[in-house]
């Protein structure tokens, strides 16, 4: 009882170190973003900020169709992601590949709230939260808890292929399928607020500011 206390709390150490390393890369990630618009240079930035200018004032002009599409391409998009994630985990070999998407992840969002605040300033304040409540939120946080069990795993089949241990796989792959099933559930929800509740927050904003 008390070896299998002690692997247990051995177990939870290491998932709560990589849940720090992933946080810390996210972190890094979300400020190199955050920078990063300051070093391009004028004519590439003033496009950036037309970019932005005509995302929010393409939101007054969104209808079913529209959201429908808006729809459709969160949901594959966020999918994609996940599931990439997830079957990475499963590969020795996606370890430096997690880390990259997820640092990508949270280089995107830092540069799109760069970006907004390029654009409205202190204004830009509202339009960044709206930009990323609740779905960029939800898909960030899932996105560090995913690159963490997949992390965990791929670790896990690494000392076992150098270690010849054997896993007990139809436990851990029981909770990592129900990661996966999560993570489709929460990209459904996170698509349908992109299409139907974002372009109404952001609408707000626009209005706000006029």
């Amino acid at each position: 009882m008390k070896e299998m206390y002690n692997n247990y709390k051995k177990e939870l150490k290491n998932k709560n170190n990589i849940l720090l390393l992933v946080f810390v890369i996210f972190i890094i990630g979300l400020i190199f973003g955050s920078i990063y618009i300051t070093i391009l240079k004028t004519g590439e930035k003033q496009t950036i900020i037309n970019k932005v200018n005509e995302y929010f004032l393409m939101q007054n002009k969104i209808d079913f169709e529209m959201q429908l599409s808006i729809f459709k391409n969160s949901l594959i998009s966020n999918l994609l992601y996940f599931i990439s994630l997830w079957l990475l985990g499963l590969s020795v070999i996606g370890i430096p590949i997690i880390v990259l998407m997820t640092f990508f992840k949270s280089f995107i969002v830092g540069f799109s709230i760069s970006s907004i605040f390029a654009k409205y300033g202190l204004k830009g304040i509202l339009g960044a939260f709206f930009y990323i409540f609740p779905s960029g939120i939800i898909t960030s946080i899932l996105s560090i808890g995913l690159a963490t069990y997949s992390l965990v795993l791929a670790i896990k089949l690494i000392k076992a292929a150098f270690t010849k241990k054997t896993i007990n796989f139809k436990t851990f792959m029981g909770k990592y399928f129900f990661i996966l099933l999560i993570s489709i559930l929460l990209s459904i929800l996170c698509a349908l607020i992109d299409a139907f509740l974002s372009p109404y927050l952001l609408r707000i904003f626009t209005n706000l500011i006029k």
